[in-house]
């Protein structure tokens, strides 16, 4: 039998969850500091925030939800250890490495690592009409195609946001992540 306090006391406690984790996210995004493995965790802590923050269209929604890495980055060995076990909505996480730009498959999120950032428009050529967060660590990415860049200030690590480009995929960037980057 449906009870209205139950589905009540269900949304409170998911609105406060969602509070959590962005007071979290908070917490991470302004006190980070770091050596080179701590910016691959914290990348992988912000990655996993974004998906929290990002609205995928309802085909997206079944299925694994696939973080896709390209290239070579700590970031895959971080993010591979923090998503052990881990959900997007009812998704399973799964990481997965690829090699080449025509290896990349389709994946809710690409992280595309340093060393291949000049690859960045064979990227999006592969990734077509996908919807693909594409997220970079290289200075100018957002205006090559990632909606999403991370950069290092005073030992900080911080992102920079490119809601254009996300929504050019059919992903709606929910107003909190917009808040929390560096170019409001």
């Amino acid at each position: 039998m449906f009870h209205p306090d139950k589905l009540t006391n269900h949304l409170r406690m998911s609105k406060v969850y969602q509070i959590l984790s962005i007071c979290f996210f908070l917490v991470i995004h302004s006190t980070v500091t770091f050596s080179q493995t701590s910016v691959a965790k914290a990348e992988a802590v912000f990655i996993y925030n974004f998906t929290r923050l990002i609205e995928w269209p309802s085909d997206f929604k079944k299925g694994d939800f696939v973080i896709g890495i390209y290239g070579t980055t700590d970031v895959l060995q971080e993010i591979s250890h923090y998503m052990t076990g881990k959900t997007v909505g009812s998704q399973s996480v799964k990481v997965v490495k690829y090699n080449t730009v025509e290896s990349i498959g389709r994946c809710h999120i690409l992280f595309v690592a340093f060393g291949k950032s000049n690859e960045i428009s064979l990227v999006q050529e592969r990734i077509g009409n996908n919807k693909t967060l594409i997220v970079g660590e290289k200075n100018g990415l957002l205006k090559n195609g990632a909606a999403i860049n991370f950069v290092v200030i005073d030992n900080n690590l911080k992102f920079e946001l490119n809601s254009t480009n996300a929504s050019k995929y059919g992903l709606k960037i929910l107003s909190a992540l917009e808040k929390l980057s560096i170019n409001k």
